[in-house]
Order: structure tokens, then sequence, then C-alpha cells
């Protein structure tokens, strides 16, 4: 009984390999015909520089469908033919914004398969105006602080780029976004540099509408400075220096780290105070002469400052003359003048000197302007002359 019961297990597992062998002798060498289901075929547009002249651009490139088809033939023909069925749609016929339904056409190597169905035949293509804008370009330079020997400055050769595209993208688009990473620039040069497209906000807008840019690169040059320490100096602004001054109480830092021209004769920088009732907290503005570079970053220091306000004083002095002749009496009158001053200080704390010089005279009897000196955040108002007169010695 054993035997007979081992003798079938046998008998099935010999039929089984022998239908395998006979599945696989005919598979590989009768060639069946098969039928084979393709998805995920991507529809490629034709025609889009047509849709461009015409004043449209495609927005929904990334959104296109993909799409399927079953296809029939000799086994090894549909092998051969899986990657070598393409879907298109032609656009050049559209004529307006909005959405058309565009149909697909297949292509196949025919001689080889057939397509027996088709579950995609039409693809939704999204379109909007064409449209030009000129964009500003802007540089962000990046790890200023790692090149310890130089100040680099990086200036755009092309001030705009040209931007064609789908209406709302260009919209979008704020500016021309070039980074400069200036870590290891040790000598000037131009480079040509990638760039992105960015929103008012800084967020990079996504280029898939974008039909064309005026250029790929935007050449930027990099000149480089010999790094330079130079004093900051706190100043009320011009506007309001006749009627206010100020008492510095404290400064974010006393030294700026700039960059020289040849030739350059600077030996400090200005930092302008805007005064404002009841403040003390300043963001002061670097004033940055010519032959000077200071990058934009860095064009403020917090100052805490109490501002004054300046009050027109009188002031007496005593006249002193100078260059006096030998042998020869000096007489000035008066001695003591009383001058008209400007001033946030008190009158006590000022000091200001006037002389006049005899070696001007000509006669022995003269009106000689006075030289005045006064502190600074002192101001002299007007001009004052006193007699002078001379006699010969005994």
């Amino acid at each position: 009984m054993k035997d007979v019961k081992k003798n079938k297990l046998l008998l099935k597992i010999l039929s089984t390999v022998i239908a395998i062998i006979l599945w696989t002798a005919i598979t590989y060498t009768e060639d069946p015909v098969i039928t084979q289901t393709i998805t995920g075929i991507d529809v490629s547009l034709l025609g889009e520089e047509t849709l461009n002249d015409n004043g449209f651009a495609i927005v929904n490139r990334k959104e296109l469908p993909a799409v399927s088809v079953v296809i029939r033939g000799k086994r090894n023909s549909v092998i051969d033919a899986l990657d070598k069925i393409y879907a298109t749609a032609d656009v050049s016929a559209i004529k307006s914004a909005g959405q058309s339904e565009i149909s697909i056409s297949y292509s196949y190597p025919k001689d080889k398969v057939t397509i027996e169905k088709i579950k995609t035949n039409k693809v939704p293509v999204e379109t909007e105006k064409l449209i030009s804008s000129e964009i500003p370009v802007k540089i962000e330079v990046r790890n200023r602080e790692k090149n310890d020997n130089h100040i680099i400055k990086s200036v755009s050769e092309t001030k705009h780029i040209t931007v064609s595209g789908a209406e709302n993208t260009i919209y979008k688009i704020s500016y021309a976004r070039v980074e400069i990473d200036v870590s290891k620039v040790s000598k000037t040069s131009t480079q040509n540099c990638i760039y992105e497209l960015c929103s008012e906000d800084g967020e990079t807008v996504p280029e898939d509408n974008i039909v064309k840019k005026s250029s790929p690169t935007i050449a930027v040059k990099n000149t480089v400075y010999t790094k330079t320490s130079l004093p900051i100096k706190v100043v009320i602004d011009e506007e309001y220096q006749d009627d206010y001054d100020f008492e510095l109480k404290d400064i974010e830092k006393k030294t700026v780290n700039v960059g020289l021209d040849e030739g350059a004769n600077i030996d400090h920088i200005n930092a302008v105070l805007i005064p404002k009732k009841n403040e003390t907290e300043y963001e002061a503005k670097l004033e940055i002469p010519e032959g000077v570079y200071l990058p934009e970053e860095e064009r403020t220091v917090s100052v805490t400052a109490e501002i004054l306000k300046k009050t027109v004083k009188e002031i007496l002095v005593t006249v002193t003359p100078v260059n006096e002749p030998e042998e020869t009496v000096v007489m000035v009158l008066p001695r003591r003048r009383t001058i008209k001053i400007r001033t946030a200080k008190d009158i006590d704390d000022i000091k200001v000197t006037a002389t006049v010089d005899v070696s001007e005279m000509r006669t022995d009897e003269e009106e000689l302007p006075l030289k005045i000196k006064a502190d600074d955040g002192v101001e002299v108002l007007g001009s004052y002359t006193v007699t002078v007169k001379l006699k010969a010695g005994e």
C-alpha cells in the first residue's frame, strides 16, 4: 500500500515538471500572441512655439494625466514595444485662454503590435495669456563674516532681466535673486551666476510656467577690498542741526569695517541721528562717502542718546590781539564783546575765545573782524568786528 502511494506522488511531481517544461518550450519557441496593458505613459505637448506666438502659455503641464493603452501582438514584439509607445497632444490650434480638451495621438511600432484599447482619448490643457516683464536683479551675499581679510562688493552687471510666461506666474515675480558666497573670494573677478525668480516675500517662484528668460545666468562682478577699520562719529542730521544737539550714552560699536577705493582719504564714518521726541534709542544710518564701500546690511548702528534742544544765548568774551608790532601799544575797542551763540550746553560749560589779527592793519586805526573759536556743539551766530588803534610805545 505504501509503495502505491509513493508511486502516485512521484507521478504527480513528474507530471508537473513535464508541464512546466512544455509550457516554457511553447512560450519561447512558438512566440504566442498576447495582450498587455501599458500604464503611466506621459503625454508630450507639440506646437508650443506656435501657441506662444499666438500669445498663450500652458500652466498645468505637471498636472497632465498619464494615459494607458492595451496592445496586442506576439509576445516578443510586445516586450520590444513596451518602451516605444508615446502619447502626444498638439496645442498649436488653441486660440484663447482657459481649458481646452486636446486629442491625443499615439505612436507605436505598427509593424509589430496593434493597439487593442485606448483608455484616454483627450487631455485637458489649461492656458493663460503670455506676458513679459522686466524684473530687477537683487544680489544676496552669504558668509561675509567668514572672509577675515577682505570686504567684497558684489554688483550685478545687469540691472534687470526680461521674463516671459503665464500672466499669473509673472505677476508673482518681484525680483531675480542671485546668491553669492564670498567666504573664499580673494581677487576681483566676474562670474556668471544661476538665479532664482522670487516673490515679494522672498519665496522662490516655480518656473514651470515660464516660457523664456532673457538670460539663463547673471554676470556678477566681485570687487575685493582690504578690510579697513574706521571710527564711527555720531552726528545730528543736517536738517536738525540748527535746533538740536545730543549727549551720547552708548553705541553698539565704535568702529566699522569698510572697503576703500585706492586714494580715498577717509578718516571716519558718520552715524546720522534724526531726533524724535521723548526717544533715546535710535538706529542711526551710517553715511557712506564717495570712495567707501560698506554692505547694505551693515549700514546702521544702534545708538543710545539724549536729544538736547538748542537755544540762542549771549556770551561776553574778551578780545585778545595777536601778531602785535614791536614797540607799539595796541588798543582794542571794545575789549570785551558780546556775541550770540546757539547751543544746547549750559553757558557756564562753554569755552569761547575771540582774537583780532593786528598784522592785517595798514593804518593806525582800523575796524577788524574777530576770529572766534568755540567748543564743539557751539555755533557762533553772525560776524563781529572791533576797532583797533596803534600807538608808538615809549
